[in-house]
């Protein structure tokens, strides 16, 4: 790529129209971005419930624009009447830099040089011609999806930030966490969550597979909070009737509970269970040990957390191993127990 002077770049548009742990994924290369032009306006175009997304991270995003769908994209039902004003407005956005972040680009690439802004940047999939291949480098669906999108900070000759991933909170949210810990008698670190819900069954563990397991850390002494969203209660349902001591069913005795104030259960508690979903991101970002299945239908090498010691991945291969999973669960409480040091607060001056 010629080289840019970053005084031209202004206005940066991003399009990530996905889910929640898609959009923690990208956290890495949008830091570098934003590190390398911290005086420009970044735009995030996606779906209706990222616009919370950007208020989440308003360290790095800027505005929102709701993307209408495209053909060939499964994650929304495609509206055609509004696409060519759709089109012309993203002209008139007149972006200094686009970068297509919506996987490979099979479907978006073009989508996005339509938008005419100055430069416009992205992944290709492996052998897909282009007319700049500088501009868009090839990443396979077999990459990790960190990874693959900071490709992007060599296209555009900017050093990386690191691959961490972030949750930042919002006030209200730990408002509303300490409200939740006393209606339920949590206490914090002394409970696990299992996460047995996930957007496609595919990925799901058997509800009798996450009980199992559960029936078998309860009486060592952990509570257990069965996490989900309220459209997974009848999972959560089925996970507890299997479970032969009391838990705590969050969509049960609270109802409905926003992604922030769900991380705060996560941060507080002790080890997250969970499918291949992104809860699983989350306790990435917020550095809590984690259990992690995949299924058959599920990709380790793209999706799997990159800290293997925190966060304990297992595969299509041994997921059905109960008694390896639970080996695997008290082997992580252990080393948490063995490994946590106590901070104690300075004295008052």
């Amino acid at each position: 790529m010629d080289h840019i002077d970053k005084n031209e770049i202004q206005r940066i548009g991003i399009l990530r129209a996905l889910y929640l742990g898609d959009m923690l994924c990208i956290i890495p290369t949008v830091r570098a971005v934003r590190a390398a032009y911290p005086k420009a306006r970044i735009t995030l175009i996606g779906l209706p419930w990222e616009k919370s997304f950007v208020t989440r991270f308003h360290l790095y995003f800027d505005d929102f624009l709701e993307f209408p769908g495209w053909p060939g994209l499964p994650e929304q039902e495609v509206m055609p009447e509004k696409l060519p004003d759709f089109i012309t407005s993203m002209q008139y956005e007149h972006f200094d830099l686009f970068i297509q972040m919506q996987g490979n680009g099979t479907e978006t690439n073009a989508l996005c040089i339509l938008f005419d802004a100055r430069y416009t940047i992205g992944l290709r999939e492996p052998g897909e011609k282009t007319l700049n291949p500088v501009y868009f480098p090839e990443s396979g669906d077999d990459e990790h999806e960190i990874l693959r999108f900071l490709k992007l900070t060599s296209v555009l000759a900017i050093p990386q930030q690191g691959t961490a991933l972030e949750f930042p909170f919002l006030p209200e949210e730990e408002h509303a966490f300490e409200t939740m810990q006393h209606q339920l008698n949590l206490l914090s670190h002394k409970y696990i969550c299992i996460h047995p819900g996930a957007r496609s069954e595919l990925r799901r563990w058997p509800a009798e597979n996450f009980a199992a397991v559960a029936n078998e850390i309860i009486p060592e002494g952990y509570q257990v909070v069965l996490t989900g969203s309220s459209a997974e209660a009848v999972i959560l349902r089925e996970v507890e009737q299997q479970i032969h001591h009391p838990v705590i069913n969050l969509v049960e005795q609270c109802g409905h509970v926003g992604i922030g104030e769900l991380a705060q259960i996560i941060v507080h508690s002790e080890l997250l269970i969970s499918n291949d979903t992104g809860v699983s991101h989350v306790a990435a970002a917020l550095q809590v040990p984690s259990v992690i299945l995949f299924s058959a239908h599920s990709d380790p090498g793209r999706w799997a957390p990159l800290d293997t010691s925190l966060h304990r991945v297992v595969g299509p291969g041994q997921v059905k191993d109960i008694p390896f999973v639970v080996k695997l669960v008290k082997e992580q409480l252990q080393h948490k127990a063995t490994s946590f040091i106590p901070t104690l607060a300075p004295d008052n001056p």
